[in-house]
């Protein structure tokens, strides 16, 4: 063993003994200490991460729901650029938090997108250049942006970003909604706008750095949409239409696509195993309060054209919110006895409206909400319980700090 092991075991020990507020004064001491709690950091599940969207002057909390003395707010001052008017979604990437930012010319009458990322440990920031999306403003709109697993403003960095808008809520024919899907690749610097396409697409992701998957409803059944993404402007993106033999129950309503983001909850979301390239669909299962009620989990099979339901994700994780979800290998990580099997699925849903008649549950200062643990093995369901002075708001998502 050498000296920096025998260094990470002893900041292990020592940390056991520390809340996390107290690890994130003392990661901010100096360097080696920063580096020492990044290395524990890193071999942990992932925060949950609650954006205190209304305050200035803090950025949120950061929490492990399942150790209910181990949570912090985070004093760190909102970035200069943002504030609640001025972006629609918040997402995440590898310790990076992504703002879509709108910004509409009104001389020209056109809207743009602008996506904005900031690491909160680090303080360190990068936009994108400007994305034109369309003439005139819209009423309604969804957007998924969707990432390769190349560090965030590395050359390799691919981004993908999808926008559907309506002009009236709840119509949906050719003559009342667009889509614009675009992609940029980090060292080429501009977009590449070229993928057209009259599919309305429900979810997208990123595999490698040439390809991108789309997902959309048809007919009763699903289609996925497979992209081989080119360099330039001109180029012709080749596509394979994957058109699935079965469906999953429930499909999607796109009438529901219209709403705004703030209000819609996504019942289907894709997630891509990068070290396999495998394609899986996570449904959340819900009561008609939202309230979360199970999952299940299909894989693409490409050969014989059909989702296969999987019951085992093996030693991973899947990390649930409105927002994305990922998977976590368990692998290299310390984990409390319960999860080290992993085949479980964690999810934060704070923001999920109660039903008048349901009460919110109170245990010696400890209120329940929708924010728990689902194991795919027996499919039942624990739930955390979290301190009630903990400030927990509607943008709760899992984060794993990066350096």
């Amino acid at each position: 063993m050498d000296r920096m092991d025998l260094l990470l075991e002893l900041w292990e020990l020592i940390f056991q003994r520390l809340c996390l507020n107290d690890i994130m004064n003392f990661r901010a001491t100096c360097r080696s200490w920063q580096k020492a709690a990044d290395a524990i950091f890193s071999s942990q599940l992932p925060f949950m991460l609650s954006l205190s969207l209304g305050s200035p002057n803090n950025f949120g909390s950061l929490s492990v729901p399942w150790s209910n003395h181990y949570s912090t707010v985070l004093t760190e001052k909102w970035p200069r650029e943002i504030d609640s008017s001025s972006y629609n979604k918040v997402f995440l990437v590898q310790g990076w938090l992504v703002f879509n930012l709108f910004h509409y010319e009104l001389v020209k009458g056109q809207t743009f997108s602008e996506l904005l990322f900031f690491n909160p440990f680090s303080r360190a920031r990068f936009k994108l250049p400007k994305l034109f999306l369309f003439y005139e403003g819209w009423c309604h709109y969804q957007v998924r942006v969707a990432f390769n697993s190349a560090p965030p403003g590395s050359e390799e960095f691919v981004v993908a970003f999808l926008i559907v808008v309506c002009k009236v809520y709840n119509l949906i024919g050719p003559e009342h909604r667009k889509q614009r899907l675009a992609f940029i690749r980090f060292k080429q610097g501009s977009w590449i706008e070229s993928i057209e396409t009259d599919e309305l697409f429900y979810d997208i992701e990123v595999h490698d750095n040439n390809k991108l998957y789309g997902l959309t409803f048809k007919h009763g059944t699903s289609v996925v949409f497979v992209f081989t993404l080119g360099d330039n402007h001109g180029d012709d993106h080749v596509v394979e239409r994957l058109v699935m033999l079965n469906t999953i129950e429930e499909g999607i309503d796109f009438s529901k696509l219209l709403l705004s983001d703030e209000f819609f909850k996504r019942s289907h979301q894709m997630v891509m195993d990068t070290s396999t390239g495998e394609l899986l669909i996570v449904r959340h299962l819900r009561s008609r309060c939202y309230d979360t009620e199970g999952f299940t989990v299909f894989k693409l099979d490409r050969k014989n054209l059909k989702w296969c339901e999987v019951f085992d994700i093996g030693d991973r994780f899947l990390f649930w919110d409105y927002t994305k979800v990922s998977l976590v290998s368990a692998k290299g990580l310390r984990l409390a006895e319960r999860f080290k099997r992993g085949n479980c699925i964690f999810f934060c849903h704070a923001n999920t409206p109660l039903c008048p008649y349901q009460p919110q549950y109170r245990y010696n200062g400890f209120k329940e909400y929708d924010i728990g643990v689902f194991f795919l093995a027996d499919r039942t369901i624990s739930h955390f319980l979290i301190s009630s002075s903990l400030p927990i708001s509607r943008w709760n998502m899992w984060f794993s700090p990066a350096p």
